[in-house]
């Protein structure tokens, strides 16, 4: 079953509660579970050039003319006609502590267009299996979108979300690479199937090596949690699994590096 992406769907993280103190000392303000939460002035900055209708609210922390990025930024954010206001900056850092000067919302965020992926010639998607680390999950989506990566699939639970630190990562990857969770891979997947397309999930007990196998025109790379890998139901919806070279065989990649690997051999197989 697919479920609309939210910043929260697949997140432990919860918004704060409406304004006001509160025992725990965080802000309150209600944030519309439609909306996301973006810092960083890399993902700032691309969320403004990509889509700044999208952009619900921004605020900016008290004396930031001092800072000739979010000078920028604030003179950006005004011309586009969007709603702004200046908080203490003790406001913004009890709200999240990745912001740099300036945290904005966005209601609206990149669709997978399905359509499109039965009629591509190429086209590249990635599963992740339960990655927990947003840094991680940041790290992907700013790969995925300097690679061309056409969407991301994760799971609806345990799973990292769209949150702030994912954005500020990302550096402004979100704004170009679709990302859906769902409560079950099987349907998706046997989808994208149908329209061409093969899946492999990246493992260290692959028989064929990555720098050895011709990649599909169509590819689905599966990427496993970090502690525990690719979940047995995955492993079992992959059409082979596939190991990326390595000297020692007891350690293994980072997850965010494993997808650059595979991301990279991808693009270069289909160069001229």
């Amino acid at each position: 079953m697919k479920k609309r992406f939210t910043p929260h769907s697949a997140s432990r993280s919860r918004p704060t509660s409406p304004r006001g103190a509160s025992p725990s000392g965080k802000p309150h303000f209600q944030i519309p579970k439609s909306w996301r939460t973006v810092v960083g002035f890399h993902a700032i900055r691309e969320l403004l050039n990509v889509r700044p209708k999208a952009i619900e609210l921004a605020w900016f922390k008290e004396g930031f003319e001092s800072s000739a990025e979010l000078k920028e930024i604030h003179a950006h954010v005004v011309a586009k006609k969007a709603k702004v206001e200046v908080k203490a900056a003790g406001f913004l850092d009890k709200f999240t502590t990745t912001h740099q000067g300036a945290i904005f919302f966005a209601s609206a965020q990149p669709e997978l267009d399905w359509q499109a992926l039965e009629t591509a010639e190429n086209a590249t998607m990635m599963l992740l299996d339960g990655l927990e680390d947003p840094h991680n999950l940041g790290a992907i989506l700013r790969t995925s979108w300097l690679m061309g990566v056409n969407g991301i699939l994760i799971p609806e639970d345990r799973a990292a979300g769209l949150s702030a630190t994912v954005h500020k990562v990302a550096c402004g990857g979100v704004e170009h690479v679709p990302v859906e969770a769902h409560t079950s891979f099987a349907n998706p997947i046997e989808d994208l199937k149908k329209k061409g397309f093969w899946v492999f999930g990246l493992s260290h007990e692959g028989k064929q090596s990555l720098f050895e196998m011709k990649i599909p025109e169509k590819v689905v790379w599966c990427i496993g949690s970090e502690d525990k890998g690719l979940r047995s139901t995955t492993e079992r919806i992959c059409d082979e699994l596939i190991r990326i070279p390595q000297v020692n065989a007891a350690a293994s990649y980072n997850a965010s590096v494993a997808a650059g690997i595979a991301l990279t051999e991808t693009l270069r197989s289909r160069r001229p």
